[in-house]
């Protein structure tokens, strides 16, 4: 195909105050599609020192809170036909853009495509590096049992974009999930690409799960009540207080965990996440039914 038949593609990035954009954006400007048919969006999120536009990069400011904001202000400004969505501390791989233009020539309405999660050293991972190269970002499982993906990695159509609407910028966790479930829901085919990557750091240290959990917990409860069931607060399930007596099992089958001491670190990061939720899910729900009945 001449390359003036090629879509247009806008490549959105919101960051705030992170300095692995500059590796992304390196990413970015290698892809093999050819750099005459996509621009890149940075959106920059109220970052301390403010990102700096360069020749072929356009940045924009959002000060409204969010990275959903973020990217629905890009969205806005954008040119292409097709938006490609990747975040600030992902790595693109150089075929990235090219294969997500495939699948959605291919048919899908949205493309989402595989996270693959490093580590520092993948021999001796951190508890919570292990956890997260067997569990983070599983897209290939979003799109089969729920119809959705996240935007670390996620391309779809302006028409599309365009008929669901933006992301809930009210939700500060969780809306590229509600959207993608939104565009499915609306018959925009989400096909799973497995040729489409972009590399994505494990988090590190119990702190930065504990953070991770906190929005992701906080988020299900925003989504509960904007579809009016305050009620829903995110109370633990019963079996969140068990022991995760299967990590033992999947330590010794998950085949990113290299070493003895990866699959020891696993185990202990499983344990670490299954009560760490509890508890943080339980704190939620117990400020969520003080509010209720302060109100």
């Amino acid at each position: 195909m001449p390359t003036s038949d090629l879509p247009f593609v806008s490549v959105i990035v919101p960051v705030r105050d992170d300095p692995r954009l500059s590796a992304c954006l390196s990413q970015l400007i290698r892809q093999t599609y050819p750099t005459s048919r996509f621009e890149i969006i940075v959106a920059d999120n109220g970052s301390r020192e403010p990102v700096r536009a360069r020749g072929d990069v356009h940045v924009i400011q959002v000060p409204s809170p969010g990275s959903y904001s973020a990217r629905n202000a890009a969205v806005e400004q954008s040119r292409g036909t097709i938006l490609a969505f990747t975040d600030s501390d992902c790595l693109p791989a150089d075929d990235w853009l090219a294969e997500s233009v495939a699948g959605i020539a291919a048919g899908a309405g949205v493309v989402a495509g595989h996270v693959q999660v490093y580590a520092r050293d993948a021999r001796r991972p951190s508890p919570i590096e292990a956890y997260e190269l067997v569990h983070a970002f599983p897209q290939e499982r979003y799109v089969a049992r729920r119809g959705a993906c996240v935007t670390a990695n996620m391309t779809t159509t302006r028409e599309a974009f365009d008929a669901v609407g933006g992301f809930k910028s009210e939700l500060l966790s969780g809306a590229d999930i509600e959207w993608s479930q939104r565009a499915n829901a609306a018959g925009y085919l989400t096909m799973f690409r497995a040729s489409a990557v972009v590399r994505h750091p494990a988090r590190q240290t119990f702190a930065a799960m504990s953070g991770k959990l906190r929005r992701v917990i906080a988020g299900r409860y925003e989504r509960d009540a904007l579809e009016g069931n305050p009620a829903l607060a995110p109370w633990p399930r019963p079996r969140s207080v068990l022991p995760p007596l299967g990590a033992f099992r999947r330590a010794a089958e998950a085949g990113e965990l290299r070493t003895v001491r990866a699959r020891a670190s696993f185990i202990v990061g499983e344990f670490y996440h299954r009560y760490a939720s509890a508890w943080i899910a339980t704190e939620l729900a117990w400020r969520a039914r003080r509010s209720r009945r302060a109100s």
